[in-house]
Protein backbone atom coordinates (compact mmCIF):
# COMPACT_ATOMS: atom_id res chain seq x y z
CA UNK A 1 0.00 0.00 0.00
CA UNK A 2 1.22 3.50 -0.84
CA UNK A 3 1.88 5.78 2.18
CA UNK A 4 -0.70 8.56 2.42
CA UNK A 5 1.63 11.46 3.35
CA UNK A 6 3.70 11.43 0.11
CA UNK A 7 0.52 11.09 -1.93
CA UNK A 8 -1.04 14.13 -0.24
CA UNK A 9 2.15 16.11 -0.80
CA UNK A 10 2.14 15.27 -4.51
CA UNK A 11 -1.53 16.23 -4.82
CA UNK A 12 -0.95 19.53 -2.99
CA UNK A 13 1.94 20.49 -5.26
CA UNK A 14 -0.09 19.56 -8.35
CA UNK A 15 -2.97 21.73 -7.20
CA UNK A 16 -0.71 24.70 -6.48
CA UNK A 17 0.98 24.42 -9.87
CA UNK A 18 -2.33 24.28 -11.72
CA UNK A 19 -3.63 27.35 -9.87
CA UNK A 20 -0.44 29.26 -10.70
CA UNK A 21 -0.63 28.30 -14.38
CA UNK A 22 -4.23 29.53 -14.69
CA UNK A 23 -3.52 32.75 -12.79
CA UNK A 24 -1.49 34.26 -15.63
CA UNK A 25 -3.72 36.07 -18.10
CA UNK A 26 -3.11 35.75 -21.84
CA UNK A 27 -1.76 38.78 -23.70
CA UNK A 28 -4.22 38.41 -26.57
CA UNK A 29 -8.01 38.56 -26.96
CA UNK A 30 -8.14 37.11 -30.49
CA UNK A 31 -6.57 33.88 -31.68
CA UNK A 32 -3.37 34.58 -33.65
CA UNK A 33 -4.13 31.64 -35.96
CA UNK A 34 -7.81 32.12 -36.90
CA UNK A 35 -8.60 35.60 -35.43
CA UNK A 36 -11.59 34.26 -33.44
CA UNK A 37 -12.36 34.74 -29.75
CA UNK A 38 -9.97 32.83 -27.49
CA UNK A 39 -10.78 30.11 -24.96
CA UNK A 40 -8.53 30.08 -21.92
CA UNK A 41 -8.17 26.31 -21.88
CA UNK A 42 -6.13 26.43 -25.11
CA UNK A 43 -2.89 28.27 -24.37
CA UNK A 44 0.89 28.19 -24.80
CA UNK A 45 3.77 30.11 -23.31
CA UNK A 46 5.69 32.02 -25.95
CA UNK A 47 8.57 34.39 -25.22
CA UNK A 48 7.54 34.58 -21.58
CA UNK A 49 3.93 35.43 -22.32
CA UNK A 50 0.77 33.35 -22.25
CA UNK A 51 -0.91 33.17 -25.65
CA UNK A 52 -4.46 31.78 -25.87
CA UNK A 53 -6.21 30.20 -28.85
CA UNK A 54 -9.72 29.55 -30.13
CA UNK A 55 -9.28 25.78 -30.54
CA UNK A 56 -6.85 22.98 -29.82
CA UNK A 57 -6.05 22.81 -33.54
CA UNK A 58 -5.04 26.48 -33.51
CA UNK A 59 -2.76 25.81 -30.53
CA UNK A 60 -1.14 22.87 -32.32
CA UNK A 61 -0.52 24.94 -35.46
CA UNK A 62 1.00 27.76 -33.42
CA UNK A 63 3.21 25.40 -31.40
CA UNK A 64 4.64 23.91 -34.62
CA UNK A 65 5.46 27.30 -36.22
CA UNK A 66 5.04 30.19 -33.76
CA UNK A 67 6.85 32.74 -35.93
CA UNK A 68 4.31 32.16 -38.71
CA UNK A 69 1.50 33.59 -36.53
CA UNK A 70 2.25 37.02 -35.06
CA UNK A 71 0.70 37.58 -31.64
CA UNK A 72 -1.08 40.90 -31.32
CA UNK A 73 -0.96 41.79 -27.63
CA UNK A 74 -4.12 43.53 -26.52
CA UNK A 75 -3.32 43.62 -22.83
CA UNK A 76 -0.29 45.20 -21.14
Amino acid sequence: MFPMKPLLSILAVSLIMSVISFAKEPVNEKCPVCDKTIKLIFHSNYKGQRVAFATGDCKDKFDKAPDKYPVKPTKP
